[in-house]
This record gives structure tokens, sequence and C-alpha cells, in this order.
């Protein structure tokens, strides 16, 4: 497995926003397990500013989808034609890192937000702003179909290879199946997404069922490796209240801020 980079990064040398080429923090594997990493985006316009503000949607990740689908023109060496199924098929953080790289060529790179501090004993309001590209990206030079590891310990006592894990990185569609539930229920959440995406633990398949009777601190494990390997910005801002010094530090809504139905 190779190891990930993390720093911010205001444009990669292998971008070029004039010709509209972004670099991806993953990338898309072709027929032939080639990892693509360079998209061709257009200029956002009217129709593309319509569909983001569109209230009718189902959910904001099948609106990313189709967002991403109507603005990326090519995936240069790839085999097959950018399509829905193809975005929905894209590394969650390749398709955050798109969203907030065609924000900020057409919207700029600042983003201001007004957050209330969590102390009860101050509780007030306090503004937010950063830059876009002052967001650490994690990158890989390649992804790969498939990645294993050891737990700690065996999931099953009567199967000594039930450390073993087989998974893959989520995608567009597993955060689109999780989402009814990943704010109201994130253990639930968590349990449906290690059912979609962990081939086998051992040499047994994971299904739901499955996923939920592994014990919490294995649970655990297999999230600190997904987060270990996953390409993507890093959406966490540290800051601390101007009033009154509290840790104000939040995970950056990237759906909820471009979106309404986020």
């Amino acid at each position: 497995m190779e190891p990930l980079t993390n720093s911010a990064d205001p444009m990669p040398v292998d971008e070029d926003w004039a010709a509209g080429l972004l670099l991806l923090p993953g990338g898309i594997l072709d027929g032939k397990g080639n990892c693509l990493k360079t998209v061709r985006v257009r200029e956002l316009t009217g129709r593309d500013e319509e569909l983001l503000a569109d209230r009718r949607y189902r959910n904001a990740v099948e609106q990313v989808t189709d967002f991403l689908t109507q603005v990326i023109v090519e995936v240069p060496g790839l085999d097959r034609p950018v399509s829905k199924e193809l975005v929905a098929e894209m590394l969650i953080g390749d398709r955050d890192y798109l969203l907030l790289r065609l924000r900020q060529v057409s919207l700029g790179d600042q983003v201001e937000q007004v957050m209330r501090c969590p102390s009860t004993a101050c509780g007030k309001k306090a503004d937010v702003e950063f830059l876009i590209s002052e967001l650490p990206v994690r990158r890989v030079p390649t992804v790969q179909l498939w990645y294993e590891f050891d737990l700690s310990a065996p999931a099953r006592s009567e199967d000594a290879r039930s450390n073993h894990v087989t998974l893959r990185l989520p995608v567009g569609l597993d955060l689109e199946a999780v989402l009814d539930c990943k704010d109201l229920n994130p253990a639930l959440a968590n349990t449906r997404l290690f059912a979609r995406i962990v081939k086998s633990v051992g040499h047994s398949r994971v299904d739901e069922a499955a996923a939920r009777d592994l014990p919490l601190r294995l649970r655990g494990e297999i999230t600190d490796f997904l987060r270990g390997i996953t390409p993507g910005p890093d959406l966490k801002i540290d800051i601390q209240c101007p009033h009154c010094g509290t840790d104000m530090s939040y995970g950056f809504d990237l759906y909820g801020f471009f979106l309404p139905n986020g």
C-alpha cells in the first residue's frame, strides 16, 4: 500500500484550470487496473447553478452525482464515456475534491460561515472564514480495487483467519445508501457501510448481520484503517471561540453548505 501525502495544495503542478484539467487525490481504475488521475471539466454555467439549487432532489448525493456527470467532460485514457454510473462509482474523496475545486474556480477561494460556541457558559456566535486552498488534501499515487489488512484479534473464536479483512474504498453509491441514517444513527450507517465495502473477514463474506456482530473494538479498527488509506480533502476546521477560547473545531459540511438538500 502506497503512503498518503497530506498537504494544502492551492493548485497541484499537474492541474491546469485554464484547460479544465484537475488532478484527483485518488483516481479512477480502468478495465485494465490502471489508475487514471486526471479529469477534464468545463466552466460552470447557469444550467449547473439551476441543478445545484434544485430542491426536488431526494438527497444531496444524487444531486452531486448529476452535477458532476454534467460538468466532467472526459477522463483522459478511460475506455468508457462519462456517465451517471461512472460518477456514482467514483471515490467519495474524489467527488468532494471536484466539488470544492469547481466551487473555488467559479465563486472564489474564501468560505464564510457563522458558528455558535458550544460552551453553555458562552454560546456566542463567531464568524468563521477559511480558504478552500488551505484545506489539506490527502493524495495517493494509485488506488487499488481491494485492500487487505489484519485486525488485532480474530473476529470469531472458531476462525483463526477471521482477523484478516478484505475491503474496498467507499464510493458515491455507498454514501447514498447510508445517507438516510448517517446523522440519526451513525452506528447503523457504519454497519450498512461495512456490509457494502467489506468483502470478507477471514473465510466469511460480510453482510449486514455479520457487520453488526463484529466487536466494537474491531469495527473501530476497520474505521481507522479506512481513515488511513482514504484520499481526499480533509474537511476538519480547527478553530477556537474568539470570546472564551473553547474548542469549536468541526467537520465542514460540504453538501450542506453548497446544496439546498445537503
